[in-house]
């Protein structure tokens, strides 16, 4: 299991909660550098990935396999989110 500190199981959270498909997610919006910070230690450790990384279209935020495996380990629902 991954160890993480409050604010990254904040955000891990909030990208579970904003993530309605497998590659969707309503995640599109940094709220500045700290959020920042952290999300991109979440993509370090394997969790978040920028769905529109490279694309130049901004951001687009979804969890990785690791990221719904420990969403479930911490007690994070991603029962919503519609996978194929």
């Amino acid at each position: 299991m991954t160890n993480l500190t409050q604010l990254e199981t904040a955000t891990l959270e909030k990208v579970a909660w904003e993530q309605t498909e497998d590659n969707y997610s309503g995640f599109q919006e940094v709220c500045g550098n700290q959020e920042k910070g952290v999300l991109g230690s979440l993509i370090k450790k394997g969790l978040v990935y920028d769905a529109y990384e490279g694309m130049d279209m901004g951001y687009m935020f979804c969890l990785t396999e690791q990221g719904f495996d420990t969403c479930k380990s911490i007690g994070i629902s991603t029962d919503h989110i519609i996978t194929y």
